[in-house]
């Protein structure tokens, strides 16, 4: 990292930043020279991405937005000291980000931003230091997000799963009403309470029920804080607006949906909050993060481009798409889990996309009735991105246990805006197509 400005030579590469100021995570392998979920840190355009639930390669558009904020931070640092430089870039992709989501500038909340989404919990679990934590099974998140949220005073940590061990759903009141015990239990014997809200989870749910947290929330007060944890960003700016509008933090990711590169994290804090946050990123230069920023920001604002009715219009094609191509089957039969309805009527928000399935999970079983297992489904996700012979490759959603994804993106409907050609039912047929003939190579 640069201290002067004559190591201005120092400053790393764009694809070299883009994997800097994060994680062992974001290493990349020697042989493939792809990171863990199978991202390189330049773009692949013979990459069918469908992964988005995971993680995506960054766009040629995205990197070369990127590459030129390298280069106005580089010009900047001729005559500018590096923090100066780097928190002027901060703002500016903040005061982006909030634009994006509709947040005005008298009424704006406070944007944390974090290298990754597991940092966001730490932070938010630092701001509020709760001594229990309630969330959804971590097979649904991430492993690293109830260690995150422990929160300093090291209070527990209660997780409430919401699938069996065979991906079916419990009964959606048994989980709510598990919730509300928990928190109860802790609330009355005068603790602090964290109830982290997911929205939408890695196979594509609303945990617990809005409903029934508006209602703890009416219950206990200042007593229970709420974090939502969309950092799947499968949210309209409108819904963002609204959980704001409750007083809950919403933690949001740049690199799902949105299909930037992975680690871009932003915690948004309601106004009441805001004056007792302590804002570290801006202690030390990350210039990564903010190259991942930039590329994010920039499929975000592509696809703020596309009207409303088309963003849904492309979901249901999508939506279409996947539901009849996981009917059919060749050598695999491929199994959908199930997925229930977008809910979120209890907090007076309303809009269109975000309200259409755009995650799909679904199991494998093979000939003679065997379901295929969490490791042999990885060796074919990883199989899949693999240069074959006369074969595309394709980047999917990577297993959740056994289960697969099929993933819509920002970029995939706004290249339907942008008149590029888009066949996701062929995408999708193609896909599932490469699986069979890879379990059957295998």
């Amino acid at each position: 990292m640069i201290h002067h400005p004559a190591d201005l030579c120092q400053l790393p590469s764009t694809a070299d930043l883009l994997v800097a100021g994060g994680d062992e995570r974001l290493a990349l392998d020697a042989d493939s020279g792809r990171n863990r979920y199978g991202c390189r840190p330049t773009p692949d355009p013979g990459l069918i991405a469908l992964g988005s639930s995971t993680a995506s390669n960054i766009s040629t558009a995205a990197y070369q937005a990127a590459g030129a904020l390298r280069t106005r931070c580089l010009q900047a640092l001729r005559s500018a000291p590096e923090m100066t430089v780097y928190r002027a870039a901060l703002a500016e992709l903040r005061r982006r980000l909030l634009a994006f989501c509709g947040c005005g500038v008298d009424d704006s909340p406070m944007a944390l931003l974090a290298p990754s989404g597991t940092d966001l919990f730490m932070l938010a679990a630092n701001l509020r230091q709760p001594q229990c934590t309630v969330l959804i099974d971590p097979a649904e998140t991430g492993s690293g997000v109830p260690l995150a949220l422990l929160g300093p005073r090291q209070g527990a940590a209660h997780t409430v799963a919401v699938r069996r061990a065979d991906g079916s759903l419990r009964d959606a009141r048994e989980v709510d009403a598990e919730y509300a015990a928990i928190v109860d239990a802790a609330a009355a014997r005068g603790q602090r309470v964290l109830l982290v809200l997911t929205d939408v989870s890695k196979t594509g749910l609303i945990s617990p029920g809005i409903a029934s947290v508006l209602a703890l929330k009416r219950r206990w007060g200042a007593q229970l804080d709420v974090l939502v944890d969309a950092c799947q960003f499968r949210i309209d700016g409108a819904t963002v607006r609204a959980y704001l509008a409750q007083d809950f933090m919403v933690a949001l990711t740049g690199s799902k949906f949105m299909a930037g590169p992975t680690f871009s994290g932003a915690l948004l804090l309601p106004r009441a909050m805001a004056a007792n946050a302590v804002d570290a990123v801006t202690n030390k230069a990350n210039f990564g993060m903010l190259l991942r920023w930039e590329a994010a920001l920039t499929e975000m604002e592509r696809y703020a481009a596309v009207p409303p009715a088309t963003r849904t219009e492309c979901a249901r094609r999508f939506e279409h798409a996947a539901t009849h191509a996981l009917g059919t089957g060749s050598t695999l039969t491929f199994e959908p889990l199930p997925v229930p309805a977008l809910d979120r009527s209890a907090l007076g928000a309303s809009s269109g996309w975000d309200l259409v399935q755009t995650v799909f999970p679904f199991t494998l079983r093979a000939p003679g009735g065997r379901l295929l297992d969490g490791a042999e489904a990885r060796r074919l996700y990883l199989l899949l991105q693999q240069a074959t012979s006369g074969r595309k490759r394709f980047h999917l959603g990577q297993p959740v246990g056994n289960a697969l994804r099929l993933c819509l993106s920002a970029p995939m409907i706004a290249d339907v805006h942008a008149g590029l050609r888009v066949d996701y039912a062929a995408d999708i047929a193609a896909a599932l197509q490469s699986l069979s003939l890879s379990f059957a190579a295998c």
